[in-house]
């Protein structure tokens, strides 16, 4: 009796389960929630074109454009002076440099002129019976000349005989040698040709200076020269006059030059041309080794765009109508270090301003213009 129970309890447990079950299954299923796509938003920037202006950038170091190595001429000891000539020291033009002793041969050369002296006197007689009238010139010339000053040039002859008479006796031979001897004695004190500073000194007052050896440099400080490399891609931008903008790394001072040679040879080795940038701004100093950027003119109805841009060196991405991502191609004028010039960009077309990651041509974006 007990089992019958059981079993009939148990059927209406699995009969009250049966029913639950297909109670609850027939419940509506709750709709289920979609996966909104990702909003991609696009940074732009609207194309404008105008006139860019075109430069060509290059280094170079800068050197005094008048400066001149000093060497000796001649033997003898160097003669201190007020300005001793010393690294450092500035001396206006036509200054004494250099003086270096020279006490035999100007003894030397006065000797000389003294001879000189006798032969014109001893011709003088021969010149009255000869040339009754040239008489007076030659006396005159020989009252002109004075032992310590340069030796006065000879007077022109007035006849073919006049000119054998003179020749005949050595005249012409003894002032040439003469003046020969007045120029290696001029050797023995170098003047400043031009306002300078000393900027290597390699001898010092008292020492023994010999025939080939280096002084030491002088350079003017008021006008430099900038020999700066430049591709040889860009040698036809190039040409005399440009101007150019001189600045060092980490600098805020900027100078102002301008071109005033060009080598057409290349380098072989750097593939490279020197052009040559003079400027007389202040601050600028010899051994300074500035970037010049060169003023090469302009380009037309052309847009400047960061080179990052570029994708395989040819296209962008800019934003369509419907707002998706499109390409175009630039086919660039220039390139620049970090910029691309070109011409190939109408006006109010929205440019990617920056690489998106994962980006296709048809992708829809949410345009967003750069400030």
């Amino acid at each position: 009796m007990n089992a019958r129970k059981s079993w009939i309890l148990a059927l209406i447990v699995i009969l009250i389960g049966v029913v639950a079950f297909m109670y609850i299954s027939s419940l509506k299923q709750p709709p289920k929630q979609g996966i909104k796509p990702a909003v991609v938003i696009a940074p732009y920037f609207t194309v404008k074109n105008g006139s860019i202006p075109l430069t060509v950038t290059g280094s170079g170091q800068v050197r005094a454009k008048n400066r001149i190595d000093l060497y000796a001429e001649v033997n003898g000891m160097l003669l201190p002076q007020k300005n001793d000539f010393r690294t450092g020291m500035e001396f206006n033009k036509g200054a004494t440099l250099i003086s270096i002793d020279n006490s035999e041969q100007r003894a030397n050369l006065y000797a000389q002129r003294s001879e000189y002296q006798n032969l014109i006197t001893s011709l003088i007689p021969d010149i009255k019976l000869e040339f009754p009238v040239e008489t007076e010139k030659w006396k005159q010339y020989l009252n002109s000349i004075e032992i310590e000053k340069p030796i006065p040039q000879v007077p022109e002859t007035n006849s073919e005989k006049e000119k054998f008479f003179i020749t005949g006796r050595k005249m012409f031979a003894s002032y040439y040698n003469l003046k020969n001897l007045e120029a290696h004695f001029n050797k023995f004190i170098l003047k400043a040709p031009y306002r300078g500073v000393v900027t290597e000194s390699l001898i010092n007052p008292g020492g023994l200076v010999r025939s080939g050896q280096k002084l030491g440099t002088f350079s003017n400080p008021d006008l430099f020269e900038i020999n700066v490399a430049i591709s040889a891609a860009d040698a036809g931008l190039l040409s005399v006059g440009n101007t150019a903008t001189l600045n060092m790394a980490g600098q805020s001072d900027e100078w102002h030059g301008k071109v005033v040679r060009i080598n057409p040879a290349i380098d072989l080795n750097t593939q490279t041309i020197s052009v040559y940038i003079e400027s007389t701004d202040a601050g600028l100093r010899e051994g300074m080794f500035p970037t010049a950027s060169i003023n090469c003119g302009s380009i037309d109805q052309s847009i400047e765009i960061p080179r990052n841009l570029l994708i395989e060196n040819e296209w962008v991405y800019f934003i369509d109508r419907d707002s998706t991502l499109q390409r175009v191609d630039l086919k660039p004028t220039r390139f620049q270090e970090k910029t691309v010039i070109t011409n190939l960009l109408k006006d109010n077309t929205k440019i990617l301003a920056k690489n998106i990651p994962g980006s296709f041509i048809g992708m829809k974006v949410l345009p967003q213009k750069e400030k």
